[in-house]
C-alpha cells in the first residue's frame, strides 16, 4: 500500500471516528432530553388531574373525564389513574392497560415517585397528599412525536456522516497528494542521478521543514558518495600505475637478460635489480592491505596501555636498519615525574606503523638523510614532532598529502608510492589523535602528532 493511500485511510478513519462520536453524543443527549421532557409532561398531567379531582369542589370523576377528553394537548394513548389511601381506583381515563401492580403502588407510596417503561408506554407514578390522605396518581402515554423526531435525527445524522466521510476521504486524498509532492519530486530527481553525474544535487527547499532538512542531508550524502567514487577511481588508477612500472621493469630486464648469454656478474645484477622491484611491490601490497584492513576493521583492534616513548625508540631502531645512511635524533622535553603519563591507549603494532611511515618519509626526503623526533608532555596530551630538512610542502597541498598515492612535485623524483602518510593518518584517527603539518617550500617539514595521555 502506498503512503498516500495509507495516509488517506488513516486520516479518514481518524476524522470519521471523531465525527461518529460527536453524532452519537448528539443523538444520545437528544434522546435523554426528549425522554425527560415527556416525563415532565406526564408528571404535570398527573398532578393536574389530582388537583382537579381532589382539591376543586364540584369536580367528580365524570366531569374530570369530560375535561380530559376536551383538552387539545392530550398525549398519544394518554392514561391517568388515581388511587386513594386504600389503593382503590377513584379515577380512570384513557387506555385500559393496567401498568402498576399493588407492589409498585406501594413503592410509590414509599419513595414518592416511580418511573418505568412498559408495553411501549412511558409510565410515571407520583404520591399526592391532601388533608392527611395519600393518593397515588399514575400517568402513562406513548411519545410518538419524540420517537419521530429521533428517527428523523438518526436519518439526518446517518446521511450527514456518510457525506462527511466521503468528503474527508476526498480531502485527505488531495491533501496527502500535495503533502507528498516534494517526496515525489525528490524521487524523480534521485532517479536521474547515476555514477556518471554524481555532481548533480537535489533542488533545495526554501522552507526549513523536515523535507528541507532531508534534502540537505541527501545532498551531503551525495557529496560523500561522489568523493568516495572519486577516491576509488583515483585509487584504481594509481594502483594500476604503481603496479605497472615495477612489473614493466621486471619484464624488460628479464627479457633483455634472456636475449643472449650473460656473465655471472650480469645475471647477479639483474637478479638484484628484479629483487629490489619485487620488494617494492611487496611493500606496496602490504601497505594497501593494511590500509584496506584499517578501513574494514577499525573497531576490532585491541587497545592497551602503551608507552609512547618506547614506541619512538623502537621506531628509531627499525628505521636505522632500513638504510644505514638514515640518522635519527630523539629528544624528550618536559619529562613528567610520573612515567605513567607517557602512556596512551592504543594498539602498539599500528602506532609503530604510523610513526615508522612518518619518520621514514622525513629521512627519505631530507637532503642529509636526517630526522629529528621530539616527544613533549603537555597537560593531558603527548605531542610528537618529526622534523626534516626536505624540500617542504606548499600550503595548497596540505589537504592532499594524506590522500593515497598523492605526491608533491618536489617529492615526485624520490622513490615511493605515496601511501605512508595516508596510512599514518588513518591509524591516528582510529586512536582519536591529530596529525598536523607545518611546512613551507625550502624550509623543511614538521609533522606534529597529538595523542591523549592516560591519567
Amino acid at each position: 500500500m502506498q503512503i498516500r493511500t495509507r495516509l488517506t485511510l488513516q486520516f479518514t478513519i481518524l476524522v470519521s471516528t471523531i465525527v461518529l462520536i460527536a453524532f452519537m453524543s448528539i443523538y444520545f443527549f437528544t434522546y435523554q432530553f426528549s425522554e425527560r421532557e415527556f416525563n415532565r409532561r406526564l408528571k404535570e398531567k398527573a398532578i393536574t388531574s389530582a388537583i382537579l379531582l381532589i382539591k376543586v369542589e364540584g369536580v367528580d370523576s365524570a366531569l374530570l373525564q369530560v375535561i380530559d377528553r376536551a383538552k387539545r394537548d392530550n398525549l398519544y394513548r394518554e392514561t391517568v389513574r388515581i388511587y386513594d389511601h386504600e389503593d382503590k381506583e377513584i379515577y380512570f381515563s384513557g387506555d385500559t392497560t393496567r401498568f402498576l401492580s399493588s407492589a409498585a403502588i406501594e413503592n410509590i407510596r414509599k419513595y414518592g415517585e416511580q418511573r418505568l417503561k412498559k408495553s411501549g408506554f412511558d409510565v410515571i407514578g407520583v404520591l399526592f397528599r391532601d388533608k392527611g390522605s395519600d393518593y397515588v396518581v399514575v400517568a402513562a402515554g406513548v411519545d410518538i412525536n419524540g420517537a419521530a423526531r429521533l428517527e428523523d435525527l438518526q436519518a439526518l445524522l446517518t446521511i450527514a456522516y456518510l457525506i462527511l466521510t466521503a468528503v474527508v476521504f476526498i480531502s485527505g486524498w488531495i491533501y496527502s497528494g500535495r503533502a507528498l509532492r516534494p517526496i515525489k519530486r525528490i524521487m524523480n530527481e534521485v532517479k536521474s542521478i547515476s555514477p556518471q553525474n554524481l555532481d548533480q544535487r537535489l533542488k533545495e527547499s526554501p522552507y526549513e521543514d523536515e523535507m528541507g532538512k532531508l534534502i540537505l542531508i541527501f545532498n551531503e550524502l551525495l557529496g560523500r558518495i561522489a568523493k568516495a567514487f572519486q577516491v576509488q577511481k583515483m585509487f584504481v588508477s594509481n594502483v594500476s600505475h604503481e603496479l605497472k612500472n615495477p612489473l614493466t621493469n621486471i619484464t624488460s630486464q628479464l627479457e633483455v637478460t634472456l636475449l643472449k648469454e650473460r656473465s655471472k656478474e650480469e645475471y647477479k645484477q639483474t637478479i638484484e635489480s628484479v629483487l629490489e622491484d619485487i620488494r617494492g611491490l611487496n611493500q606496496l601490497s602490504n601497505s594497501l592491505l593494511e590500509l584496506a584492513r584499517l578501513n574494514r576493521e577499525q573497531d576490532s583492534f585491541t587497545m592497551n596501555r602503551v608507552r609512547l616513548d618506547e614506541i619512538i625508540w623502537d621506531v628509531r631502531d627499525f628505521i636505522s636498519t632500513i638504510d644505514l645512511t638514515y640518522r635519527i635524533e630523539v629528544s624528550i622535553h618536559e619529562m613528567p615525574e610520573d612515567e605513567n603519563k607517557l602512556t596512551v591507549l592504543g594498539n602498539p603494532h599500528l602506532l609503530k606503523i604510523a610513526f615508522q611511515n612518518i619518520v621514514e618519509n622525513a629521512c627519505k626526503f631530507s637532503g642529509n638523510k636526517q630526522a629529528k623526533i621530539t616527544l613533549t608532555s603537555v597537560k593531558d596530551e603527548l605531542v610528537v614532532e618529526v622534523s626534516d630538512q626536505g624540500p617542504g610542502i606548499e600550503k595548497k597541498d596540505f589537504n592532499n598529502v594524506f590522500e593515497p598515492f598523492f605526491r608533491t612535485d618536489a617529492t615526485s623524483k624520490v622513490k615511493g608510492y605515496g601511501i605512508g602518510l595516508s596510512l599514518s593518518h588513518r591509524i591516528l584517527s582510529i586512536h582519536k589523535g591529530r596529525i598536523e603539518l607545518d611546512s613551507a617550500p625550502g624550509k623543511g617539514t614538521i609533522v606534529k602528532v597529538v595523542l591523549a595521555a592516560l591519567k
